[in-house]
């Protein structure tokens, strides 16, 4: 009998070290799977339409973006990020999606395909706060289900839900309520990749404050566009430091422009920062900082929006853009530029895509 018990014993042993060594390769095959996958997304783009909610949803729904999903595989992105301002697209007085942007959203994934271009699907302009998590989590969940129930069996490689962009929220109660959605959303789908970010528009300080979550399907995602009052300059959306334009990347003193800001104001300060910000130096170092913590940390890396407003220098956009692409390149951060088309085009004249980006393209490519 004791050898008996024994024997069970040794048995129970050998099966949870198996199971243990299974669980841990799993992981390791999904990590490295993960990484190939991200791999693959390469250079993207967004397309600014979908969450336009000062144009009405059924002039937007009309909006044909086939050619420009012709221009931007011919350039050379692998990476197409559509931005939906999802409340606006509900039916009267419910959480329930209209029909018609799931059919738009089915046909433009369906395009996407056709021209291996990789699609990334974004919850834009929520009402999320500290406040109103518990409502509107169950909403924010609802609203990705009933899509994701549409998809549900494809392009786990090449669709892809980012959950909610630029939480402006407590970092504690933006990780629970993140991790909740994503709890929600897995139950039903075991194999799609989410993309989240973290608190304060999607900084990479906060990134890195927040950490990895419970989920071994998730990108994570920063957004990049420092130093802001050069990326944002003249942008009629944004505080007063906006009125400074003309300034040079990378820095140079005899290239600033004489502006002349209020003692103390934000713009005082972002200016007097500038000449140290507005360097190679430092882009590649705040990006080796977060690439860095995740790569530790098993978190796949990639940057969802970075750009240039067109009011900025065509010369220094260019400059700066070539930067941040190749320190990102270097860094295996996958960027997504903001954007084709809109305030921070990178088409020139509204006919061509820049034939500069056009050749980084291809020399990261080869």
């Amino acid at each position: 009998m004791k050898i008996y018990i024994k024997v069970i014993r040794v048995l129970i042993w050998i099966n949870f070290f198996l199971w243990v060594s299974l669980s841990t390769l799993s992981a390791k095959l999904q990590e490295d799977n993960l990484g190939d996958i991200k791999k693959k997304l390469g250079v993207g783009i967004n397309i600014s339409l979908f969450e336009h909610y000062w144009t009405s949803s059924e002039l937007l729904l009309k909006e044909d973006i086939t050619q420009k999903l012709n221009n931007i595989s011919k350039a050379g992105f692998k990476t197409v990020r559509l931005p939906i301002a999802f409340e606006f697209f509900l039916a009267p007085n419910s959480f329930n999606l209209q029909p018609q942007i799931i059919s738009k959203l089915k046909e433009i994934y369906a395009e996407c395909s056709s021209k291996n271009l990789n699609l990334i699907i974004t919850f834009h302009y929520g009402k999320l706060n500290d406040s109103n998590i518990y409502s509107e989590t169950e909403r924010i969940s609802w609203i990705w289900k009933q899509l994701q129930r549409q998809f549900k069996g494809q392009g786990y490689s090449s669709l892809f839900f980012e959950l909610y962009n630029e939480p402006v929220m407590n970092g504690n109660l933006w990780k629970n309520t993140i991790t909740e959605i994503i709890q929600n959303l897995r139950y039903e789908d075991n194999d799609r990749i989410y993309i989240i970010g973290a608190t304060n528009y999607n900084s990479l300080d906060q990134l890195i404050e927040m950490g990895k979550l419970p989920d071994n399907k998730l990108f994570y995602t920063f957004h990049f566009y420092e130093p802001f009052i050069f990326t944002h300059q003249g942008a009629d959306w944004t505080e007063n430091k906006t009125f400074v334009r003309d300034l040079p990347y990378p820095y140079k003193k005899s290239k600033m422009p004489l502006a002349v800001p209020e003692k103390g104001s934000s713009v005082e300060k972002d200016l007097s920062k500038y000449p140290h910000e507005a360097t190679n130096e430092f882009i590649a170092e705040r990006l080796k900082t977060v690439a860095a913590f995740c790569l530790k940390n098993n978190m796949p890396l990639i940057c969802t929006e970075t750009g240039v407003i067109k009011l900025a220098d065509e010369k220094y956009r260019k400059r700066y853009l070539e930067d941040v692409i190749f320190d990102m390149h270097d860094l295996g951060i996958q960027p997504i530029l903001w954007d084709y088309d809109d305030k921070f085009s990178i088409k020139k004249n509204d006919e061509e895509i820049e034939k500069y980006l056009h050749k980084w393209l291809m020399k990261i490519k080869n």
